[in-house]
């Protein structure tokens, strides 16, 4: 439904949030180490442990396709089938999907004994990076959504009204055969065959280079640069498979999947519970090698020294840091910034900010995020200039990739995030017939190296590379 028609006509939809008896996701049962909630407080560790087991919650999503995942650490929301989904473009999509989601609420009803982060009327959504693509700009609303945090399990269904919401012992029944109980799939030796997308490397290396030339001139300080290839797996892959082995691979990442989109991205763009808001920011990148777990070890610490001491790295991520509180500052009362940190992931490690703040007067999670789209850690700064030569070197319709991706709830709050480590599914999945399209990006500098900005791709497209790969 257009969000235009919804925010005049809204559907009118039943909701129903029920918590699950203990054991039904045994695997994820107890309290998180570090004693902290999820959905809407799950810490924000470095991490780049890969070998804990997959999640229950993703294991329910095995086999499926039309899926929507939001899922780290174990914790968070999964779910299937689809009852609306409101659609925006254009230079207003995030306006516009915040009142037709508004309107929708209003116009609906629902029971909620438990009111948390996450229960009762909940969308996922995924947005167009550019006002100018063609890529549909969504919220959706899944028929079954299973929640999972610090103090337990639930299931929310939504149905038109008028309709029957089903059985607990149904939906039970539906859980209970969900999923394998076997640890999922590693990637095997089969290779996907991967096609050049809209640049070839040579040419995103001389995209690099005129990028380089214009900021000589005084164009912009700094511009994100990002290139695509199409990957086509050996063999079919549900996006539900694809999503556990990310979760697998990279649990410290939100693993995500809204109208195939799909990823493992690891930079918060807002969190915000009650009026509190949490934003990381990640820009400056360096990039880890395979080998042994302790070699890998030495290896991230050598380049973490090497990150920290970097001026081109620094300066790349003071710029991102500083959009995003010129960006936050008007809508919060209170906004405070950590020092920067290095962020240790599986694939590569990054300077990090945390930011932390209180929300202004009745400021939603979607207003936050029309506030921030685009940082300058996706885009580059000064915005337009950046967005300018992006438009004119990149060759392509970045369509989703870079944009938010995440959840609101019916009160407005909710999580998003930045749809990196992300590919864009074709209809039905991501099996043989159809090529996927997976992204990566990286900030241009003055002094950036062109042939080491096209390692930095390759080694952000690593995770989805992998996933992609049959066993």
């Amino acid at each position: 439904m257009p969000a235009t028609q919804a925010a005049a006509a809204p559907a009118r939809l039943s909701f129903r949030t029920l918590p699950l008896p203990d054991g039904v996701l045994a695997a994820n049962a107890g309290r998180d180490p570090r004693g902290e909630p999820a959905p809407g407080g799950a810490p924000l560790p470095d991490d780049s442990d890969s070998s804990r087991r997959v999640p229950r919650l993703l294991d329910l999503l095995a086999g499926r396709e039309d899926v929507v995942s939001w899922v780290r650490e174990g914790y968070g929301l999964v779910g299937w089938g689809r009852v609306l989904c409101l659609e925006a473009c254009g230079p207003d999509r995030i306006e516009a999907l915040r009142t037709a989601w508004r309107a929708t609420v209003y116009a609906s009803w629902w029971r909620d004994p438990l009111v948390r982060p996450g229960t009762g009327p909940v969308a996922l959504g995924t947005i167009a990076f550019s006002p100018v693509s063609a890529a549909t700009s969504v919220l959706v609303v899944p028929r079954v959504l299973v929640g999972l945090d610090a103090v337990g399990t639930w299931v929310t269904t939504a149905v038109p009204e008028g309709q029957k919401h089903p059985a607990l012992a149904d939906l039970l029944d539906e859980l209970r055969a969900a999923g394998p109980l076997t640890p999922v799939s590693p990637p095997g030796d089969s290779a996907p065959v991967v096609a050049t997308g809209s640049l070839t490397e040579e040419a995103y290396l001389a995209a690099v280079a005129q990028t380089q030339r214009r900021m000589a001139a005084g164009e912009a300080r700094k511009v994100v640069l990002a290139r695509d290839v199409l990957v086509s797996p050996p063999a079919p892959l549900a996006t539900g498979d694809l999503l556990r082995r990310l979760g697998a691979g990279y649990p410290s990442c939100w693993s995500f999947a809204v109208d195939a989109m799909v990823g493992a991205t690891p930079e918060l763009l807002v969190r915000l519970s009650g009026r509190r808001l949490a934003s990381r920011v990640l820009a400056g990148t360096a990039r880890r090698s395979p080998g042994e777990p302790a070699a890998r070890e030495r290896e991230a610490a050598r380049l973490a020294q090497w990150l920290e001491a970097s001026s081109k790295n620094r300066a790349e991520h003071e710029l991102a840091r500083s959009s995003a509180l010129t960006a936050l500052e008007p809508l919060c009362s209170v906004v405070e910034a950590s020092a920067p940190h290095v962020l240790t992931l599986p694939n590569v490690l990054h300077l990090a900010t945390d930011i932390t703040g209180v929300a202004a007067g009745d400021t939603g999670a979607l207003s936050l995020v029309r506030a921030l789209h685009p940082t300058a850690a996706v885009c580059g700064t000064p915005t337009a200039a950046a967005a300018r030569i992006i438009a004119d070197v990149e060759g392509m319709d970045r369509g989703r990739y870079a944009g938010p991706v995440g959840w609101v709830d019916w009160h407005g709050e909710g999580e998003w995030c930045i749809a990196l480590r992300c590919a864009a599914l074709p209809p039905g999945g991501a099996g043989p017939q159809a090529p996927a399209r997976v992204f990566g990006g990286g900030g241009i500098m003055p002094d950036s190296v062109p042939a080491d900005e096209l390692a930095e791709t390759q080694a952000k497209m690593r995770p989805m590379l992998s996933a992609l790969t049959a066993s």
